[in-house]
């Protein structure tokens, strides 16, 4: 798992240069809405791709995480089917329903059951390098995912401008590698043995998810996340009482609304009253000029993997196995 997640800023160079190669020919067009489908590890990159587009798409993007589809699926629908395995049970019964429904459909695999149904209905799919846990090939399922839906609604030169900056920041997190990592130390001493409540904003929800999942997978703890301004309606009335058992983490990054910011700090006033320590993970951090949250994004995933990965390192368990899932 170490030797995974240093090799991360590689990762992404390598799967910008498949998303270089992708050719989709003409065969999409007319699209209303965009449909998503994983789960787990190869899940969380449509979900990323959502909050990264979501800005600028003019038409719905749905993350589906289930054997079924919505009822508005169609044929003006782009169907993403994600499953880094080939053989995620949800995601293929998910696809059958779409090839009913006549959708157009992108499969995003590296082998398996998917691979063999995309060949076989003459689908248009994309093949990542396989044998890894798919957790640890989130870039290559999230850069997949992102360039599809820009060369699909937008064009080619979108799509370049996307893997520049891609590019980029992975030259930026190489250089800037050993000093994210005294950062996941400095965190993961601040954790100690408290359960992780992880607040963000609605921008970021894919990385207090790929928090969340990391720290399951890697780290065998639990952890929840929760979003700002929604929390404020619920969940912070749980805060108002001593919780020495519990530990806040503030995703706080630039990229929403000045309320929004506000809300943050207020909630990071009134809960740090009852707790022994909170953790605010913000955009200080980034030892660079950032332009965007596509940088801010990913500099984030890898400090955060880096944590998951300290963590188990301290508590002794090993962040390679996932038995219960298997």
């Amino acid at each position: 798992m170490k030797d995974y997640i240093q090799n991360f800023p590689n990762q992404i160079k390598k799967a910008c240069e498949i998303a270089e190669k992708i050719d989709l020919g003409d065969k999409f067009n007319d699209i209303n809405n965009i449909v998503i489908s994983g789960q787990g590890g190869s899940g969380i990159g449509g979900i990323i791709a959502k909050n990264l587009l979501q800005p600028y798409c003019s038409i719905p993007i749905i993350i589906n995480q289930d054997y079924k589809i919505p009822a508005f699926v169609n044929e003006k629908t782009l169907f993403i089917s994600s499953s880094y395995s080939g053989n995620t049970e949800e995601t293929l019964v998910a696809l059958e329903k779409a090839l009913n429904k006549n959708s157009q459909i992108v499969c995003i695999t590296s082998s398996g059951k998917l691979l063999d149904q995309a060949r076989s209905h003459n689908l248009s799919h994309i093949i990542l390098p396989s044998g890894f846990a798919p957790r640890v090939m989130l870039s290559f399922s999230v850069i997949q995912i992102l360039c599809v839906i820009k060369m699909v609604l937008d064009n080619k030169q979108s799509l370049n401008e996307v893997l520049i900056e891609l590019n980029q920041i992975q030259e930026k997190i190489t250089s800037f590698q050993e000093i994210m990592i005294v950062m996941a130390k400095e965190i993961v001493l601040k954790m100690d043995n408290k359960m992780p409540f992880i607040y963000t904003f609605p921008e970021f929800e894919g990385l207090a998810l790929r928090f969340k999942q990391q720290l399951n997978e890697n780290s065998k703890r639990h952890a929840v996340y929760n979003l700002i301004p929604e929390m404020n309606h619920n969940e912070i009335v749980a805060w108002n009482k001593k919780n020495l058992c519990s530990i806040p983490i503030f995703i706080n990054l630039n990229e929403t609304s000045q309320q929004n910011k506000k809300r943050m700090q207020i909630n990071k006033s009134q809960i740090s009253k009852y707790v022994e320590e909170v953790i605010e993970l913000n955009s200080d951090m980034i030892k660079f000029n950032s332009t965007s949250n596509l940088f801010e994004y990913f500099y984030f995933i890898h400090i955060i993997d880096w944590i998951s990965f300290f963590l188990a390192e301290r508590d002794g368990v090993d962040p390679n196995t996932i038995e219960p899932i298997d």
